[in-house]
């Protein structure tokens, strides 16, 4: 059964306008109808894309004092659309909770109460001045409240923000909610698909979400703190993989099959070019597409810091599958013109005891970077395998075909990573390590020291 919550936040400047040409036909990658995802469309404006040609409900939205007047405010009023939204961040617009009261019980309820429209609250930013703001506005309103309590939230950590939302929905739990916003702002890509994979697969799952918007689909980023890494269509209006992901799947997944599953954790000492300000920080497994596996990659931790180096032994002798996945590392290192990897017994050992962890908890998660200093970690997992640490190697190197000589974080770091990682110049030593849970699955762990994918800089 399809869950249909999703909005499609379809900003005013694709739609074609005096000043601007627009980009009307880009609405046609949007699945409209009854196997879809997709629930409505906002433009946070009260007139109705004429593109939409009513596949969709359209959300009309009292954005700013100026739509409560003139010819906007005559458009709300005859919307035909059952669901009217009121103010967008109020707090940051200079419009006090008293103001909003009264232009609620003036203009906003009479919507409800003569014409049968379901209202939304003003939806807040989600800092102390926003929570504040709305927690006054409710406490004013309280007799009359809204239908729907409207959320946003920005972050980098999806488990903040199902708190949050979480949060909120307790203190006024008998309205249903709707998120009008939420995006990840991470600039590390893999993070922003982790983010948006599990915040958009829970919101799917909880029946007191009305719909929820992910920000958004407009060919430009719209300012410097949301993420370019997240958008949702790119500067010809085209889908990214992100978007196609948002309107196609429930539940939310990245592409290939179910039963491999690789993952790696990347090292930087800074952040994607785009606002190297901003330092990446480490998030969820996340999937992408590596041949016929489906590959999930973490987003780049804190470099190591020199002061943690280990101690490191080498192997005298190895097992086959130790031998073959070392020989896989190093046949392909050798045609690149890099100096071999050599087997170290203590890395492997570490690998091994996390392995064990793994096993325990019965999922992918990498170790913090304290807990590995000075290495690199990429993970992987199988239902089944004899030689697990051979066909994670197989797997990690077959990503070169997606690699095109870009600066790490360039490109689509999740589809080639793994490998770089393998590739990393100085990179010397290599340890791998697996084990299985209860039932029957494998999960490997590689380590490598020292630990390559510097954002900015190539791996040879």
């Amino acid at each position: 059964m399809v869950i249909k919550k999703r909005q499609i936040l379809w900003d005013w400047t694709n739609t074609p306008g005096p000043t601007n040409p627009g980009i009307p036909d880009k609405i046609n990658q949007v699945p409209f109808g009854d196997n879809s995802p997709v629930a409505s469309l906002v433009n946070w404006n009260s007139w109705v894309p004429p593109e939409l040609k009513d596949r969709a409900p359209f959300r009309p939205m009292v954005r700013v004092l100026e739509n409560t007047r003139s010819q906007d405010w005559d458009m709300i009023q005859n919307s035909k659309y059952p669901i009217i939204l009121y103010f967008n961040e109020p707090e940051r617009a200079g419009i006090s909770p008293e103001q909003a009261r009264d232009i609620w019980y003036g203009q906003m309820l009479p919507l409800r109460k003569n014409k049968g429209k379901k209202l939304g609250s003003p939806a807040v930013a989600s800092d102390d001045n926003g929570r504040k703001w709305i927690e006054k506005f409710m406490s004013l309103v309280s007799n009359d409240p809204p239908d729907f309590l409207c959320l946003h939230y920005y972050s980098k950590n999806p488990n903040d923000a199902i708190k949050y939302i979480q949060d909120m929905h307790q203190k006024w739990p008998q309205h249903k909610v709707m998120v009008t916003e939420i995006a990840c702002i991470d600039r590390n890509y893999p993070t922003v698909i982790n983010f948006t994979v599990q915040i958009c697969n829970w919101l799917d799952s909880q029946d007191w979400v009305f719909e929820y918007g992910l920000f958004d689909f407009q060919r430009q980023v719209a300012d410097g703190f949301v993420s370019p890494a997240a958008q949702l269509m790119d500067v010809n209006g085209n889908f990214t993989e992100l978007g196609k992901m948002y309107v196609h799947q429930q539940p939310m997944k990245a592409p290939g099959a179910a039963n491999v599953f690789i993952s790696l954790n990347a090292v930087a000492d800074g952040d994607f070019e785009v606002e190297a300000s901003d330092d990446a920080k480490a998030g969820e497994p996340v999937s992408h597409d590596a041949s016929d596996a489906t590959v999930e990659t973490l987003g780049a931790s804190e470099a190591a810091e020199n002061g943690g180096l280990v101690e490191f032994s080498i192997a005298a002798a190895l097992s086959p599958d130790q031998q073959k996945a070392l020989n896989i590392h190093n046949d392909k290192r050798k045609g690149k013109g890099l100096k071999p990897l050599a087997w170290d017994s203590q890395l492997a050992k570490d690998a091994e005891i996390y392995a064990k962890h793994l096993a325990q908890i019965g999922k992918l998660q990498h170790s913090s970077g304290d807990q590995r200093p000075n290495q690199g970690e990429n993970l992987a997992g199988a239902s089944s395998s004899n030689t697990p640490l051979a066909m994670s190697a197989s797997l990690w190197i077959a990503e070169e075909k997606n690699y095109h000589g870009e600066p790490i974080g360039q490109g689509d770091f999740g589809s080639y990573g793994h490998y770089t990682q393998c590739m990393w110049k100085s990179t010397t030593k290599l340890g791998m390590g697996s084990a299985k849970d209860g039932k029957g699955n494998v999960y490997i762990v590689g380590r490598y020291s020292p630990p390559g994918n510097f954002t900015g800089q190539k791996p040879y």
